[in-house]
This record gives C-alpha cells, structure tokens and sequence, in this order.
C-alpha cells in the first residue's frame, strides 16, 4: 500500500528539530520538510503552501520558543507567526485530525485563545537543544503518537478511496471507461497482426490487399462495438478519430514487392548469375563463392528497400496515431476525474 505524503513545516531556528522529526516518520510515511526544494525563487510562499495542501494528506508543524510576546504586561515565549499561517491552511483543507502541532514542553509556547485545550504533541525542549542524537531521542515518543494518528487517519481514507472507486466500477460510465481502455490496445493489434498477415502474402498482392482490406474493416467494427459507451462519457468524437487514421495506416501500408519475385523474373535472375559464374570460372576464380555474394547481394538490396519504404510509411502514420490515442486517453482520464469528483461529493454531502 502507498504510504501517506506528509509536510514538515518549521522555522529556521526549528529546522534541526523538525530535520528529526523527518528522519522518525521516513519509514512509513512520505515525508516532505520545506526545505527540500519546496519553496523555490520565482514563486510567494503562499503559492507554494497552497499546492503543498494539495499534495499532502498530514501535516506536521513544529512549533519552537523564537520570538518574545508581551500580552497584558506578561512575558512569554512564542512561535513565528507564519507556522500558525500554516497550521491553519492545513487544518483547513486537511481538517484538525490531520494537522498537527509539535510543541516544546518548556519553554512553552503561547498558543492563540482559539487553540486552547487543543491536544499537541510535545518534545523534550531541554533535550532539543543538544546534539542530533540529543534532538532525535527528544522528538521520538511524540513522533510515535503522531503515526499512531496517522496510520488511523490513513486507514479511513484508504478505505473511502476503495468505496470511491467501487462506486465508480459500478457505475454504467465507470464501466464504459474501463472498456474503452481496450479501444487503444485492440487498434494497436490490428496494425500489428495485418502485418503478420500480410507478409505471408508477398507472393500475392491481391491476397495481400484482402488482408488489408478485412483489417480496415476490423477497426471499423472496434469501434462500432463500443460506440455506445464512447457516447455515454463523450468520448465518440476521439474514437471515431483513432478509428480512422488506424484505417488509413492500413489502407497505405506498402505491399512487399521487394520480396516477390514473379516466375520470368526468378528465373532470369538465375540465369544472369550463372552466366556471371560461368565467367567467374572460366577467369580461374570461384564460381559457388561469387553465386553465394550475388545472392547475399540481391537479397540485402532488397531488404534494405523495402526497410527504407516501412520507415516511410511508419513516419507517416505515427504521429498522427500518436496523437488519437494521446486524446482517447486524455478524454478517459477527465472522464475518470469526473466520475471520481461525483463520488467523493456522495459521502461529504451526508
């Protein structure tokens, strides 16, 4: 099972601790600390927090004593504002069983009015403040609770993600998108198997065009059989087009002729090569070697044209086939989204 993606957010003078918090939660979670290439030039923080919140299912802010507050004539330690800026975007999209405060528990921060009789977790802020073994041993016992949260909140959403997708399965478009997949693979086939066929035909230019001919009409009949699901989540237009250009690749690939050699035309060639080996002997050299390097001649002739004509034709058609099957798919993966955002709507809405 994929393990749940995780922010790590802290200051500057946090990071140490929020560095072991990292290496704690590495094992099974996906952890990601904001340091690590997140926050990059060209962009506002805000920016970057808010594609954070959707890239991550936990959040983890370590909360530690940088600045001074003064309120109503008491001193007190506190964190820097932009990590209660974070916790509360976090909590926002993430709702408050999944975000979470990591607090000193000396010297204690002051938290907002809001979050009091919150339940955070705390660290050894004695400890935190020696060496990285002193900071790992100081943040372990939180860390520990904080992925027995974790792993619980993973396990809801895994399985409202299978009822998500079980939704989807049985579902008429579900389905239809899961079928629709084979309209790809079905096609491709058709190109490779007419060329399998087809070859074994290069004797026979009017078999050959038969071949063709039923494996233009095989695509037709593919996507004919799954019209009514490509119309059910819009998707006939780029079925149809796949079709086509299928069809036309078929339709324009070459025949062999460079293979086939007609009756006259063999048996002239046979007696060009022999008189030349009779040449050969007569000269004093080796008749059988120079019928061997004729033949290995004419073939590789041959072969190399009808290799050049191939890649004509394959440059062709390739892009173009490319292209259909690139926005078949396209279409599936939005029509999958769609049905993914009607699914998830069903359980927030009771």
């Amino acid at each position: 099972m994929d393990k749940p993606p995780v922010f790590i957010g802290s200051s500057s003078e946090g990071l140490r601790v929020a560095e072991a918090v990292f290496a704690h939660l590495s094992h099974e979670t996906m952890p990601k600390l904001w340091t690590h290439q997140l926050f990059l030039p060209g962009q506002y923080p805000i920016e970057t927090l808010q594609e954070q919140l959707h890239k991550n299912a936990f959040a983890i802010l370590v909360a530690s004593p940088d600045d001074q507050l003064i309120k109503r004539g008491v001193q007190s330690s506190a964190m820097r504002d932009n990590l209660l800026l974070e916790f509360g975007l976090f909590t926002g999209a993430l709702g408050r069983k999944r975000a979470f405060f990591l607090c000193p528990d000396s010297p204690a921060v002051e938290l907002p009015s809001n979050l009091l009789g919150m339940i955070v977790a705390t660290y050894d802020g004695a400890r935190a403040k020696g060496k990285a073994d002193e900071i790992a041993s100081a943040v372990q016992v939180p860390c520990q609770r904080i992925r027995i949260v974790i792993g619980e909140q993973w396990e809801i959403i895994r399985k409202k993600r299978e009822g998500f997708t079980a939704r989807i399965r049985a579902s008429e478009k579900g389905k239809a998108v899961e079928r629709l997949h084979d309209v790809v693979i079905q096609l491709r086939d058709a190109v490779m198997i007419v060329q399998r066929d087809a070859f074994a035909a290069v004797s026979d230019e009017a078999t050959f065009t038969k071949v063709k001919r039923v494996a233009m009409q095989k695509a037709r009949e593919i996507a004919d059989a799954f019209s009514e699901d490509a119309t059910l989540i819009g998707a006939a237009v780029e079925v149809d087009r796949l079709a086509t250009v299928t069809s036309n690749a078929l339709a324009d690939l070459p025949f062999p002729r460079e293979l086939a050699l007609g009756k006259e035309a063999a048996r002239e060639k046979m007696i060009d090569t022999g008189l030349s080996a009779i040449g050969t002997f007569l000269g004093g050299g080796d008749p059988f070697r120079h019928v061997e390097d004729a033949a290995y001649g004419e073939a590789n002739k041959r072969v190399s044209s009808l290799k050049e004509r191939y890649m004509e034709w394959w440059d062709r058609h390739y892009p173009i086939i490319e292209v259909a099957t690139a926005n078949l798919q396209d279409k599936l993966f939005h029509a999958a989204m769609d049905l993914a955002s009607s699914a998830y709507a069903v359980p927030q809405a009771k």
